[in-house]
């Protein structure tokens, strides 16, 4: 008997972390093979995409400080095209996420999560996104599906 796939019947909703971002951006990195077909066929799929001001700050950063401005400038017109196409929401953090974090960074400080992750932690679960793009295994440890499987 054939086992046929079933489609899917909504698109998937992916917060991408700056693990990821890094990874697919910068051909050298380690898993960037992985993170850059992942994406690329999540994109096809028309999946919905999710990021925020703090993961760009720590994505800017890290490609500041490894490749230089040029990189950051294109990666930030890349992410305003996919902006543009409404196929990226970038999520802001506001005082709001900020207080309903607080709590949840002292409950998971065992698992070692920066701030960062414990809003990424937050936004997740208050806006039901289906997974977690990153690198960072610390998510599984709270419950959250990560991808790309490694």
């Amino acid at each position: 008997m054939l086992m046929r796939s079933t489609p899917r019947l909504r698109h998937k909703r992916i917060f991408i972390d700056s693990s990821a971002w890094i990874a697919y951006m910068l051909k050298g990195e380690p898993n960037h093979q992985a993170v850059f077909d992942y994406l690329t066929g999540e994109i096809r799929l028309k999946s919905k995409l999710f990021t925020s001001d703090y993961v760009l700050d720590e994505t800017f950063t890290r490609l500041l400080n490894t490749q230089g401005i040029t990189t950051v400038k294109n990666f930030k017109t890349h992410l305003s095209l996919t902006e543009k196409q409404g196929q990226l929401l970038v999520f802001w953090t506001d005082e709001t996420l900020f207080t309903r974090s607080w709590p949840l960074f002292q409950k998971f400080a065992g698992h070692k999560l920066s701030f960062t992750d414990v809003t990424i932690f937050t936004l997740v679960k208050d806006f039901k996104l289906d997974e977690v793009l990153s690198l960072d295994q610390g998510f599984k440890k709270v419950g959250l599906t990560v991808r790309p499987l490694l």
